[in-house]
């Protein structure tokens, strides 16, 4: 991954699922050398500030909201499986604030029910939640947008794709 902004170059971001944590590690194209660890943190926190989180999830009618999340090769998304004492959430998330409006536990089966969601914009998310914090889910990409029409209900058949480098977002809070 490569991309430059404040005159530092980031050349790379070594991760750690395991244990939650994360190192960017950079290049100060000014200076010719690595960047120090504030700098680091510094165009960590600038590439989250960053990062684009338009709406994705248009309803126009409250509804019942209900779907199924697949991954690339159309299984079921099933993370909690792959870390001990982890779930996965769907949120959805006001726009101007980022505020969790709703949240429901992804079933091991990729399934996931809202009883009723109001009209409106809204930011539709995959996080994980472990030890009481919520984190992205590795390497995946969040839903595609989605519009829900005048109907009591609305069903999504979603696949989420993965990407297969690192990249400084996946080490954001989500939003």
């Amino acid at each position: 991954m490569r991309s430059s902004c404040l005159g530092i170059l980031v050349a790379y971001v070594i991760v750690s699922y395991a244990v939650g944590d994360a190192q960017t590690y950079c290049i100060n194209e000014t200076k010719h050398r690595l960047c120090t660890d504030s700098e680091s943190r510094q165009m960590q926190d600038h590439i989250c500030r960053e990062e684009p989180a338009p709406a994705n999830l248009f309803v126009t009618h409250p509804i019942r909201f209900t779907g199924t999340f697949f991954d690339q090769t159309g299984a079921p998304i099933d993370f909690d499986s792959v870390e001990a004492g982890s779930h996965t959430i769907v949120q959805i998330r006001r726009l101007t604030t980022g505020e969790v409006l709703f949240a429901v536990p992804l079933s091991s089966n990729g399934e996931f029910e809202f009883t009723s969601v109001p009209e409106g914009e809204y930011r539709l998310i995959l996080v994980w939640l472990k030890n009481g914090k919520f984190r992205r889910l590795p390497l995946a990409d969040q839903p595609k947008e989605i519009r829900c029409p005048d109907l009591n209900e609305c069903r999504l058949h979603s696949t989420i794709t993965f990407h297969g480098t690192d990249d400084p977002i996946d080490f954001c809070p989500p939003k």
